[in-house]
């Protein structure tokens, strides 16, 4: 009996573990989809928090792409230099960074003085860098690289940070649509990057510019750091502080006249949003570096009078009309449909920046008094003769070609905040129809994306601009030319090449630099006295008008005595200089180049155009022909290579 009892008790303990297990079963199972589901919607949770990051990213990509097809459409700029009055300096820099390592940074110029070398440091770093692997690029091509870096990459990713500081406010698929359109925008103008190796080139001063954006971030959270009441308010400003300075000092290196657009695009944001004493110590310190700057300045162009603006610029003519100037500035250097499409969004984007920014009113007041003044800059350099104009863009060397590229640091941000002004508009309507609440909740909307999407479609494919200035790099960097008194032509290059091989690698080649002799220098790494059209006379310079003078007065004892001894700063310091002083050679390669002929002070190397003093020189045996090259271009001078009898 007892043994049944406790047999049908066993089996009930049995029935309620099953029973159990059948319950907990799906519990377990419920619990887990919970955590499933949980799990999923943290992941898509973090894709939105971070969706305006990829949206960035895709925008990077696209500029990034345009450069590239932009940039393939350049000729042959990988194998040859680019033919402009200031390539040959950069060229220099970095051969007499190759040569003699990075002892010499800091005095780049053939003078000795200073000149930002950051721009060309990267370029040597990327050759050593390559050499290490056993890839030998040549100097042409690291310079592109550096280039396209800072024009696809760098510039689109700082203007996005910077832009990014506007964008608060904004549901995710608005900040999305507009961080994915700042990269593109930041690149459809021709004025920025492309311009940069069209006109001088201003390689160092468009990598300063594309580190621009990063600096203006760093000062506006400098900004919100002072004007903030946190407990850790000190440090909170010593952090940004410290940002600040080491982006200063980037752009010190890259290029010290970048400052002077920082200050354009900065200094209303300071006027509008600090305490009067930081206002004052900002304008103090302001004061200060424009005083060092013009001593600098008078220092180094001594002799001109600085006193009178009117006299500034003496030989400066405008190159633009009026209308065309302003036409520029409206349109962002975009031609067309885009120059029209572009001109619609800033007039919209300075009305709602002023009407409809409600908290943020000062923002937009900056952003719309930085993108006039920068106007009336590229106006005043382009178009307008006279002391103001003079003294306004004194700072960028009073010509329409620096100004030109601040255009779209106060066009992309002004565009960036005005849109966001316009998604957050909701007007007001007493009516409830369905068509009057639509328009209320989504009209804003609609227009913005409309008006981005016909404004980035027209100018990233209609932009005859831009393909201009392709064709206009493309030309300057081919040897075949229709006018061969240009700079640089093919039988150039070839004359340069049989002189370099005829002086070898430890002499020193005088030339006038304006015959496009300097492209010695460019091409072959040829010690040439004069690498660049204007070595200036200033620190260790002084031997560059001693040449001059003392080749001009005819006496081939004085010029022996002054040339011979001569030691170049190229040469200085090489690891592979002879312990004997070098040979020194005299090259004539035809007249001055018909495109170099803007240089104010070329008379000063008419001496060496004079076949009179050459033949006194040769019968007094001063002077030794070695090769007679003809006359290839013409002219009334003969290209022929003497060595001076120094031994």
């Amino acid at each position: 009996m007892d043994a049944d009892i406790r047999r049908s008790r066993e089996l009930d303990q049995g029935k309620v573990v099953g029973s159990s297990a059948l319950v907990t079963c799906p519990l377990a199972r419920d619990h887990a989809s919970c955590r499933s589901a949980d799990s999923s919607s943290s992941s898509v949770s973090r894709l939105l928090r971070h969706a305006h990051i990829y949206a960035g990213l895709f925008g990077i990509l696209i500029a990034l792409t345009l450069v590239l097809v932009w940039f393939s459409r350049t000729g042959d700029i990988w194998s040859s230099p680019i033919q402009e009055i200031d390539a040959p300096s950069h060229y220099y820099f970095i051969r007499k960074l190759l040569r003699n390592g990075l002892s010499v940074a800091l005095t780049l110029n053939p003078n000795d003085s200073f000149y930002p070398p950051l721009f060309h440091l990267l370029v040597y770093g990327i050759m050593r860098l390559c050499a290490l692997f056993g890839i030998d690029i040549t100097i042409f091509a690291g310079v592109n690289l550096i280039w396209i870096a800072y024009a696809g990459l760098i510039f689109p990713v700082g203007m996005l940070l910077w832009t990014s500081y506007f964008l608060d406010g904004l549901c995710t698929w608005q900040r999305c649509l507009l961080s994915a359109a700042v990269p593109i925008l930041s690149v459809i103008s021709a004025a920025f990057p492309y311009w940069t190796l069209s006109a001088g080139p201003l390689l160092a001063y468009g990598l300063g510019t594309a580190l621009l954006p990063f600096a203006l971030y760093a000062g506006l959270r400098l900004m919100d750091a002072v004007t903030a009441e946190r407990e850790d308010g000190s440090r909170h400003i010593l952090q940004w502080a410290i940002v600040n300075i080491l982006f200063g000092l980037l752009i010190i290196l890259a290029h010290p006249r970048v400052a002077f657009t920082y200050l354009v695009l900065i200094g209303f944001f300071v006027l509008f949003r600090l305490p009067w004493r930081w206002i004052l110590a900002a304008l103090g310190g302001l004061g200060v570096a424009v005083l060092l700057f013009a001593l600098y300045v008078m220092r180094r162009d001594h002799g001109k009078d600085f006193l009178h603006p009117s006299n500034w610029f003496h030989t400066y003519q405008p190159t633009r009309s009026l209308s065309e100037a302003f036409r520029i500035v409206i349109t962002d250097f975009l031609p067309g449909i885009s120059g029209l499409a572009m001109a619609v969004c800033l007039v919209l984007s300075i009305v709602s920046a002023l009407a409809l920014s409600g908290r943020r009113f000062k923002d937009g007041l900056a952003l719309v008094l930085s993108y006039v003044l920068i106007g009336v800059i590229f106006v005043c350099a382009a178009a307008v003769k006279g002391p103001l104009a003079n003294v306004l863009t004194a700072a960028w060397y009073r010509g329409e070609t620096r100004p030109l590229t601040m255009i779209p640091l106060g066009v992309v941000p002004l565009l960036v905040f005005g849109m966001r002004c316009l998604f957050q508009y909701r007007p007001d309507t007493n009516k409830r129809s369905f068509v009057s609440t639509l328009y209320r909740e989504y009209g804003s909307n609609f227009v913005v994306v409309l008006l981005l999407v016909c404004l980035t479609a027209a100018a990233c494919f209609f932009n005859p601009t831009r393909e201009a200035v392709a064709s206009s790099v493309a030309r300057n960097t081919g040897f075949t030319k229709t006018d061969q008194s240009e700079q640089l032509t093919d039988w150039k290059r070839q004359v340069l090449s049989q002189v370099n091989q005829l002086v070898g690698p430890h002499s020193t080649v005088i030339a006038d630099p304006l015959n496009g002799s300097m492209y010695g220098m460019t091409l072959y790494g040829m010690d040439m006295l004069y690498p660049v059209y204007n070595p200036m006379d200033t620190k260790n310079g002084k031997v560059f008008g001693q040449v001059e003078h003392a080749f001009a007065s005819g006496d081939p004892k004085l010029m022996l005595s002054t040339i011979c001894p001569v030691t170049t700063s190229y040469d200085r310091g090489a690891d592979n200089r002879t312990a004997t002083p070098t040979n020194k050679y005299l090259l004539t390669m035809g007249d001055q180049a018909s495109d170099l002929q803007m240089f104010t002070y070329k008379a000063q190397y008419y001496p060496f155009h004079n076949q009179a003093l050459f033949d006194r020189y040769i019968k007094s045996g001063a002077l030794q022909k070695i090769k007679d090259f003809g006359s290839p271009a013409g002219g009334s001078q003969p290209w022929e290579l003497y060595r001076l009898s120094c031994s």
